[in-house]
């Protein structure tokens, strides 16, 4: 069955807009039927136990670890991924969201290429040590011009390359790229094993702050399906091909995070 997620950074942003502690947001995200949050290694690491009991606290478990690394860079994978596996481990987490590394603006295509391979030949070894655990790896199409993984084309390029790397498909990050979403679903729709359910849209719809995507669109946070994005339709691909994956909602950037998450999850329930 199918889980309802969101991120830790959402509660803690829950936390800080209705004045409440962290243990109270994570009890009212709880109570609008969120089974697990994504928590990222900025968030957990050297903050275990003050993670464990606040999850305890609310009956909340963790989905994933989105982990930063600089696979481009340094390819001392052991280094860079060992805290990160010992977390995954002690808290029974069978996912972690691989971010690479990201290019310098001044980085020649020669430069930005060799980092590419770098980062491939990274995430492999990164499977080998995540396998004897069984935990998995997933990249999502991230929302940064930097990232080599920020389109349909670099997403695919290093879930058809990395042995063992699947895609997290984020609904909304294609259009910061200028690229379609139903034609980005089309093409990666065969690795897809998790979903980050983040819609967009073209005018504010309540208070938050907006990106610029690349086609110079102004991109502002909304609930779930209160977009301009064609989520529905999304949602009945996933149906129609058989995804049995989790749904983690997503409105980084949102002034009013527990009123956008109320509606985000009341319309998953409804479409999942």
């Amino acid at each position: 069955m199918a889980k309802i997620c969101t991120f830790y950074d959402h509660a803690a942003d829950i936390s800080k807009q209705e004045n409440i502690s962290i243990g109270e947001a994570m009890q009212e995200v709880k109570s609008l039927g969120v089974e697990l949050l994504e928590v990222s290694q900025n968030n957990l690491l050297g903050r275990e136990d003050e993670v464990e009991q606040e999850l305890s606290g609310a009956g909340l478990g963790i989905s994933s670890i989105p982990a930063y690394f600089k696979f481009g860079m340094d390819t001392d994978v052991e280094r860079q991924s060992v805290p990160t596996l010992d977390a995954a481990r002690r808290f029974g987490v069978k996912r972690i969201l691989v971010i690479p590394g990201f290019f310098q603006k001044e980085d020649a295509p020669a430069q930005r290429e060799a980092q590419i391979q770098n980062m491939i030949g990274c995430i492999d070894r990164l499977t080998e040590l995540a396998d004897k655990d069984g935990i998995s790896l997933i990249m999502e199409d991230y929302d940064n011009v930097l990232a080599p993984f920020s389109t349909i084309e670099g997403v695919n390029r290093f879930v058809t390359q990395c042995h063992g790397l699947s895609c997290c498909f984020d609904t909304g990050n294609f259009r910061f790229s200028a690229q379609d979403e139903l034609l980005a679903y089309e093409t990666l729709k065969g690795s897809i094993t998790h979903v980050h359910l983040k819609d967009r849209a073209y005018s504010p719809a309540g208070p938050g702050h907006s990106i610029t995507a690349l086609d110079g669109q102004e991109l502002y946070p909304v609930s779930v399906g209160g977009g301009d994005l064609n989520l529905l339709e999304i949602m009945a691909r996933l149906k129609r091909d058989g995804y049995q994956g989790d749904f983690s909602v997503e409105h980084y950037g949102a002034g009013d995070m527990l009123g956008f998450l109320k509606k985000s999850v009341a319309w998953v329930r409804e479409n999942m």
